[in-house]
């Protein structure tokens, strides 16, 4: 197997896709000049994620074909906003191509990587660090050039994306050395990995702390432009902090680990409540990319440890699906909250502490402190 072709994939996908994330909300929101609009996107992009996920736990087709398939569907996404950019309709479907390409690729990717058991952690380290790579600069690349010129930025996202898909059509003729050879069927594999007490601590801790995360997708792009703060570096101190947490060796699956990246997750949403000024609000961005990166490295290290192949396939799925149904379900669970921009981001804070609170209780009963 050519990891380097799983890593270019990886690249340019999430290099494109964090530029549309950053970015779709104010795509949408300049069509109608309404939040709901929004809402509607974020919505239909996390049901048919969630789709194309759950399709993927039960295995029905190889990784490499799931990979082509999906970059595919991403690459018709892409071309969609080239040609109707300015149509809710066109929209709504864009969003849901987009959905099932990013449910299929990323847990395939992963499956992939941790086939070889003498490489599953660097694979897997090197994969979230491509991941951020590829996140850390392009917001704000794409934000300079969504201001000055969509339709160019969009073209240019066609272009990436054909050539994603071109290197998973490379891909898909390699020979894998890693097949899993095992034949259980998916309902045993799916009962024994949600059975397993790390994952259901990992599930419930992602969960909520993610719904903090989808809130900033969500709406920090149209806050930041009531006060001429830019999204771009914003999530340039996210990734970096993301990253470097990525080449930090010692961490590993505890309970001071879990505790302090959750403190830190906090800590960004309470400084969005109390702070507007560009300097403590990117430091805090730094910090915040510090904790996300610290729990999915944890998480998908010991994910990557699982047996065989199809476990490993239904945990990652579930997994990294978690951050998506947090950008889905925020605006849902941000309504009671959806007063005015101290009110949301106090929202975040709550689920953070939620978070925290749920994390303290399991943990005597579901968990092994190995500090």
């Amino acid at each position: 197997m050519n990891e380097k072709k799983l890593f270019s994939v990886s690249f340019f996908m999430n290099f494109v896709f964090s530029m549309l994330t950053t970015l779709l909300p104010l795509i949408v929101f300049n069509i109608n000049e309404s939040t709901e609009d929004i809402n509607v996107v974020m919505v239909t992009f996390i049901s048919s994620l969630l789709v194309a996920r759950l399709f993927s736990i039960w295995n029905l087709l190889k990784a490499k074909t799931e990979i082509v398939l999906g970059c595919i569907l991403f690459t018709v996404s892409c071309l969609i906003l080239v040609i109707e950019s300015n149509s809710m309709e066109w929209m709504f479907v864009g969003s849901l191509l987009f959905g099932l390409s990013i449910g299929l690729v990323p847990p395939a990717i992963l499956v992939l990587l941790s086939g070889n058991k003498d490489k599953r952690a660097f694979n897997l380290g090197v994969y979230n660090s491509v991941v951020a790579i590829a996140s850390i600069f392009s917001p704000i690349i794409g934000e300079n050039i969504y201001h000055k010129n969509p339709h160019l930025l969009f073209l240019w996202w066609v272009i990436f994306a054909s050539i994603m898909t071109i290197v998973a059509l490379l891909l898909k003729k390699e020979k894998n050395n890693y097949e899993s050879t095992t034949n259980y069927k998916a309902s045993y594999n799916l009962k024994k990995v949600v059975s397993n007490t790390m994952f259901q601590i990992s599930f419930i801790i992602l969960l909520f702390s993610s719904i903090s995360y989808g809130s900033i997708v969500a709406y920090l792009p149209v806050y930041f432009e009531t006060l001429s703060l830019s999204i771009g570096i914003y999530y340039l101190f996210f990734w970096a902090g993301y990253i470097l947490m990525q080449f930090v060796r010692r961490i590993r699956y505890s309970f001071y680990t879990v505790l302090c990246a959750l403190f830190f997750i906090s800590l960004v949403q309470l400084s969005l409540v109390l702070f507007e000024e560009a300097f403590i609000v990117y430091f805090f961005a730094w910090i915040y990319g510090l904790g996300y990166g610290s729990l999915f490295k944890v998480f998908y290290v010991e994910v990557g440890s699982f047996n065989t192949e199809e476990e490993r396939s239904i945990g990652f799925s579930i997994l990294s699906l978690i951050s998506y149904i947090g950008v889905g379900i925020a605006p849902v669970f941000l309504i009671p909250f959806n007063i005015d921009w101290k009110m949301l981001f106090t929202g975040n804070l709550f689920y953070s502490i939620i978070a925290i609170i749920i994390f303290l209780f399991l943990r005597k009963i579901s968990m092994k402190d190995d500090v």
